[in-house]
């Protein structure tokens, strides 16, 4: 269900193999969890009469490991002559001292496999896979939209001769947050009695850092799962305009795109100027449409494409310099209070020793703060601030 156009890539892709060794010997799919990665190479093996050999999470990926069963599995004919996907699942999570050498020992299966070798990952932002991208053809699913997942939750629940509510199917595919594998585990425990037919669904909290809020967003151009993604990032509003400032020309490749990009970024900002002016906070519902919705659908002719997005530059400096002065201040202003100096005298002599005494040892921290009745962390943005 969904992510029609990558399926029949991913499908081209594979059969191609039956013409002849390609190019690019393997493919990386990236997405978030339960949008049908693994489950589509599981159909496609089925559907093309394919041997499939999967090596998950629970498999060792060593270097050592790595380079035996896997190098055998994907250098090896099969008995029968038919061809082999090699699948390695979460590829992203290669990491510590037992998966040392894993990338470097999968870069050489590539290189030497005769058989379509699958990688699959969840993190888009992960470094493990700088060196995969390079080698491998990249695939992204994008989650699934409400209404494939109701339907999905309705066939089962009509299969299983189950009578759910067409308003229950909604909520819980609206709380899904187009993870499908959650929302059937979701009708499983009502269908099972082990949860109420009426009531709220706990929301998947999915928290994600700015880099990939913005790589999600730009891979739609639906307007319902851009605002799903922008209320799911873990980035306030006025740094997300400033990013998408930043980076928004990146996928935006026409002008005519450009200009809708930026015209809704202007609103976006202009709104957020008269919610400051007035305190008018009932509009903040539309700075979120204008970033969210706004910029995804400015993206009419343009592919998607994986991009490196940089920080934003002076007003962003600007806004983190301001806080940082702040808390700077802060401190001054309870160290003129405490000693009866001036806050120019206690930047001169009380600061500086504070400092000194936290840079031989740290653990005072917590007791200076204490006394001064500010938080810790103060003291190290006070001094990223000088």
């Amino acid at each position: 269900m969904g992510n029609t156009d990558t399926i029949r890539t991913l499908r081209e892709w594979i059969l191609s193999w039956r013409r002849g060794i390609p190019k690019r010997k393997a493919i990386l799919l990236i997405g978030p969890p339960g949008v049908g990665k693994t489950a589509s190479i599981g159909a496609l093996s089925h559907d093309l009469d394919m041997e499939l050999v999967e090596f998950n999470a629970s498999d060792k990926r060593n270097k050592g490991s790595i380079g035996t069963t896997v190098w055998i599995a994907a250098t090896q004919q099969t008995l029968d002559g038919r061809l082999r996907i090699i699948l390695l699942d979460e590829v992203d999570g290669l990491s510590g001292t037992s998966d040392r050498g894993g990338v470097g020992a999968i870069l050489n299966v590539i290189a030497e496999s005769v058989h379509p070798i699958v990688m699959i990952a969840n993190d888009p932002s992960s470094p493990r896979l700088k060196d995969l991208r390079k080698n491998a053809l990249v695939l992204v699913f994008e989650p699934l939209e409400a209404s494939d997942v109701m339907g999905v939750l309705r066939r089962i629940a009509d299969n299983q001769d189950a009578l759910v509510k067409d308003e229950i199917l909604e909520k819980i595919a609206d709380c899904s947050a187009g993870d499908l594998r959650a929302a059937i585990s979701d009708l499983e425990a009502i269908l099972k009695g082990g949860a109420p037919l009426e009531g709220e669904f706990p929301s998947r909290d999915i928290k994600r850092n700015v880099k990939e809020a913005l790589r999600r967003l730009f891979m739609t151009t639906d307007s319902v799962a851009a605002r799903r993604v922008v209320s799911e990032a873990d980035v306030d509003y006025e740094s997300l305009l400033l990013w998408l400032e930043q980076n928004v020309h990146l996928h935006l490749g026409s002008s005519k795109e450009l200009d809708l990009g930026f015209y809704a970024l202007s609103l976006g900002d202009l709104t957020l100027g008269r919610i400051m002016r007035k305190q008018n906070w009932k509009l903040l519902s539309y700075v979120y449409d204008f970033l969210s919705a706004g910029v995804a659908t400015s993206r009419q002719e343009s592919p998607f494409r994986h991009v490196d997005y940089t920080e934003p530059t002076w007003p962003l400096l600007v806004w983190q310099g301001n806080r940082k002065r702040e808390k700077r201040m802060q401190i001054l202003t309870k160290l003129a209070k405490f000693t009866g100096v001036s806050v120019r005298r206690g930047a001169r002599t009380h600061k500086d020793t504070i400092e000194r005494i936290l840079e031989r040892d740290p653990k005072l921290k917590g007791a200076f703060a204490s006394w001064l009745g500010i938080k810790s962390v103060a003291f190290d943005r006070s001094r990223s601030a000088r």
